[in-house]
């Protein structure tokens, strides 16, 4: 099907290439890099010398961790079942797949805003918490694996930069990597998280997507100036 055009894209493309140009000023040594863009959308990169090896996300922006409202990584046959079993079309698959998933489905509909999770003491809330913060490990542990080995963690966009509890709960989980969290730099939004003599860093690195929508701009205006 890659002659239709089917492949596995991944996204957050522009994300990754500014964190893969920002990095080298703020870890100088960094290799072998696992990338978690935690947000509405989330997914995670693995790059290697600054180049991407792998990524979470596939043909769509729908599959890999569970995000906002959109369910992440599923069974095809959860699909089928739909089609099959329920008599529902495209439309509606459609619709619950990326409007009514992710941390708001498993919440009960409480929120897809992890802030608003983190602060509830419901246990559809913690629940949804617990998930992401379990496909995260599971997935860091799948992109450390591809590069056979990690040396840097770097966290992200919204949920990746402002939700301490979210990192503290990921780096605790990432421990047998040789992530060491620094408790206060974690609350204080880093930019290093990890402690001094931990083997893996990890890291709070804002991303600027749109930054480098302007950069590619002014390069092709500049390509069209310099052909013209």
């Amino acid at each position: 099907m890659s002659e239709r055009g089917v492949r596995r894209y991944g996204f957050h493309g522009l994300s990754y290439e500014y964190i893969a140009h920002k990095l080298p000023e703020i870890v100088p040594n960094a290799d072998k890099v696992v990338v978690a863009h935690l947000g509405n959308g989330s997914s995670m990169c693995a790059m290697k010398g600054g180049h991407s090896v792998e990524s979470s996300m596939g043909f769509t922006g729908v599959d890999g961790l569970p995000m906002g409202t959109r369910c992440g990584a599923l069974d095809p046959g959860v699909v089928l079942y739909f089609m099959q079993a329920l008599g529902w079309g495209a439309a509606r698959i459609e619709h619950v797949l990326y409007k009514e998933s992710g941390l708001l489905g498993v919440s009960g509909g409480i929120s897809s805003d992890m802030r608003t999770l983190l602060a509830s003491n419901r246990p559809e809330a913690q629940e949804a918490v617990e998930l992401f913060c379990y496909w995260i490990s599971k997935q860091l542990g799948a992109l450390t694996a591809v590069m056979q080995g990690i040396d840097t963690l770097v966290f992200t966009a919204g949920i990746g930069e402002h939700a301490a509890a979210v990192r503290a709960d990921i780096c605790k989980r990432a421990a047998w990597l040789g992530v060491r969290l620094d408790p206060q730099a974690n609350v204080a939004d880093g930019p290093r998280i990890s402690t001094p003599d931990s083997p893996v860093s990890a890291w709070v690195i804002p991303t600027n997507e749109e930054k480098m929508i302007a950069i590619h701009t002014r390069a092709v205006l500049d390509a069209e100036l310099k052909a013209g």
